[in-house]
């Protein structure tokens, strides 16, 4: 006999809870799993009786087309059922299907969280196969744990030989075990990130990972070419253990063949890995995936096929996948636009969201050091908290200097002085004021700083003109303009910093 927690890690990774609230989100999951024994597995059969038996602390799988197929004849209704198995006194259901939840399951899902009773879903459709694994763990954890290895070991094989490169690659480790994954280069810098499909508290993991990369749940060395990082807080399962020892052999190959097959004769580095119609090049990057603002795969696939229309396939090679963490765009620039920012523009427009834009680079070995430094500066600029546009890594110092301004000594209260006048009234009016100045401040002319407040440009001149009469400022004046900027700045670092500090206990 296992424990669910124990099952789940093992033969089912990819799986996640269903339900809502803390007693159904990742870590109250776990907790409740941890408490419940498994002693055997029952499949839903598409015909009646839909079970064979249901005992105490069995597990009940209810694939999507046995469960439709049985409603659809009027044999069972899905909630009386999820009643009955509660009431044999089950350890869980596992719920098979595509997402997003709909139908007869959906229907399951909702009054298995109604009875408490723990319930998973997983992205599958072949519960015999399921059962199978269940019940090989069940009788030989450790054999089983191998074959699931196995599985993996094989099917990243099949990738290696059809090219499909480290980013496939370590895609199918995040999908296999639910959890975030990097594969590294030799010093560290991250060649792949992705984080679980299914799983998206992974994602936090993943953004978790590039901010702190020394703090992981796993790290296997690939020989001297690099590592394979789990990625998260808690300890590894042990089928993480067995599976990253089992295929840190091929990665490690994969790393190796990654690097040869962009060396030509003398260990020249050849440029397939890039558009043709460079050099030079720059790497433009912005967030794929957000916390709170989650797209659905159709969703993230249609604005990767609208930022490929961005420029000729000459020009442009957009890398990674739906499950990547960040949009990364290879950009042959134009002469007359030789860091890339028209296109960086239309991308921070199309995705509503900022972009970073890399320094120009000539050599093809150079493209992962391009990545590192325009994440750095997507990280730097976003923490700044201004509306979405282009950022530059050749202006990284300055964004960094900007996100230090709280540390100056007496810096918000001298910042409030200056903006007192605008600091009076209503606080939807001392926030619509403050909005105004700041976008007036930001944006290169009054239509676009009317455009990013949505408002008409004679709404905003009056707004203006209603700040001059009010503070006696001459918003021309620039040294002015600097210091309300400036102000305007350590108010915003100031209020973050007082955010994301813990509440009193």
């Amino acid at each position: 006999m296992a424990s669910l927690l124990d099952l789940w890690r093992a033969v089912l990774p990819a799986a996640r809870p269903v339900g809502s609230g803390a007693a159904f989100d990742a870590a109250g999951a776990e907790a409740r799993a941890a408490g419940r024994e498994v002693g055997w597995v029952r499949v839903l059969q598409a015909r009646v009786p839909a079970f064979v038996a249901l005992d105490p602390q069995d597990l009940a799988i209810l694939p999507e087309p046995a469960l439709a197929a049985l409603t659809a004849a009027g044999a069972i209704d899905p909630p009386t059922l999820v009643e009955a198995i509660a009431a044999a006194g089950a350890a869980a259901v596992v719920l098979l299907g595509d997402e997003p939840l709909r139908g007869p399951l959906a229907l399951a899902a909702e009054r298995a969280e109604r009875l408490s009773l723990p319930a998973l879903f997983m992205a599958a459709s072949d519960g015999v196969l399921l059962e199978r694994a269940v019940i090989g763990f069940l009788l030989d954890a450790r054999g089983e744990l191998e074959r699931q290895a196995g599985r993996l070991e094989a099917e990243l094989e099949r990738l290696a030989l059809a090219d499909a490169g480290l980013e496939a690659q370590a895609a199918e480790v995040a999908s296999f075990l639910g959890a975030g994954v990097a594969i590294e280069g030799p010093g560290g810098e991250p060649l792949a990130v992705h984080a679980a499909p299914a799983r998206t508290e992974t994602r936090s993991d993943a953004a978790r990972y590039l901010a702190h990369p020394e703090r992981v749940s796993l790290r296997v060395r690939l020989a001297d070419l690099g590592s394979l990082a789990i990625l998260g807080d808690g300890p590894p399962s042990e089928l993480q253990r067995v599976v990253t020892a089992r295929v840190a052999g091929l990665l490690a190959l994969s790393i190796g063949r990654e690097r040869a097959s962009r060396a030509g004769p003398a260990g020249r580095v050849r440029a397939e890995a890039l558009p043709a119609g460079g050099p030079p090049w720059v790497v433009l990057m912005a967030r794929q995936l957000l916390p709170g603002l989650e797209a659905s795969g159709a969703e993230r696939e249609a604005a990767r096929e609208r930022l490929r229309r961005l420029a000729p396939a000459r020009r442009l090679l957009l890398r990674g996948d739906i499950s990547s963490l960040e949009y990364r765009l290879a950009l042959a620039p134009e002469a007359r636009d030789p860091f890339g920012l028209t296109v960086g523009a239309r991308m921070a427009t199309l995705l509503e969201r900022a972009v970073a834009v890399s320094r120009p680079f000539a050599d093809p070995g150079q493209r992962a050091l391009a990545e590192a430094e325009a994440r750095a500066t997507l990280e730097t600029f976003e923490a700044l908290g201004r509306p979405p546009q282009v950022a530059r890594a050749d202006r990284l110092p300055a964004y960094r200097l900007l996100g230090n301004l709280h540390n100056l000594p007496a810096g918000r209260r001298q910042a409030e002085e200056l903006l007192a006048p605008l600091l009076t009234g209503r606080p939807s009016a001392q926030a619509r004021r403050l909005d105004t100045l700041r976008a007036v401040l930001d944006a290169p002319d009054l239509v676009q700083a009317a455009a990013r407040l949505g408002v008409h440009r004679n709404t905003l001149t009056y707004r203006l003109s209603r700040i001059e009469a009010q503070t006696g400022w001459q918003l021309d004046e620039p040294d002015l303009k600097f210091l309300l900027g400036l102000s305007l700045r350590l108010m915003h670092g100031a209020q973050t910093m007082a955010a994301e500090e813990p509440p009193p206990r």
